[in-house]
């Protein structure tokens, strides 16, 4: 058994027990490591700012003569004019142009993903069990939330079927995230145990 020297192991260590610790109770150490988890990706995010406004604005303008940065540099200085009453008006203009652009990529994406993807993959042909399950599965969900008429008969029968689907899906899906941080979890035993401790390789 031979415990590690590494002060970068040590440091990872006591955070993972730090954060591991809030499963018993709430106690400084998880609050100190909370806060320095913290403290440190608000650092790395602005230094990452940083370094795409200089790599982005500055640099282009000032080595390479570019002058079309200046709008987008210039619409970055008007959002903070927010923190002026007087001139706080100044700030809808590039508020408006991120939700205009971030609203259109929104929808783009959500069509293409969560309407002509989905359409597609249900397009199957019927020559095996798999696509049988999905397009009968498909069209019993769609059947469930169908209310524009009375689920009576073979409707209902159909709606039942996909209802039982959900919440195969909705297990399935409970199931997979379970794993993902089960996995998670072994993993920092695995480093605990191993890179740390040496207690096992």
């Amino acid at each position: 058994m031979q415990i590690s020297t590494d002060i970068g192991t040590w440091i990872a260590a006591i955070a993972t027990i730090g954060i591991m610790s809030f499963a018993f109770k709430d106690n400084p150490l998880y609050k100190l490591v909370e806060n320095v988890y913290v403290g440190v990706s608000a650092g790395h995010a602005l230094v990452l700012g940083w370094i795409n406004i200089r790599d982005r604005g500055i640099e282009p303008l000032t080595s390479k003569g570019d002058w079309q940065v200046l709008v987008p540099l210039a619409l970055g200085v008007l959002l903070y004019t927010r923190y002026s009453k007087r001139i706080a008006w100044l700030s809808r203009f590039p508020l408006a142009i991120l939700v205009g652009i971030g609203t259109g990529l929104a929808i783009r994406g959500t069509i293409g993903s969560q309407i002509v993807s989905q359409v597609k993959s249900t397009i199957l042909p019927l020559n095996s069990v798999n696509n049988i399950l999905i397009v009968l599965g498909t069209l019993g969900v769609l059947t469930y939330f169908f209310f524009s008429v009375e689920h009576t008969g073979a409707l209902k029968h159909v709606s039942v079927f996909g209802r039982y689907i959900m919440m195969v899906s909705f297990g399935a899906a409970f199931g997979s995230t379970v794993m993902g941080r089960m996995a998670l979890f072994i993993g920092r035993l695995h480093f605990l145990y191993a890179n740390w401790l040496g207690i096992i390789k």
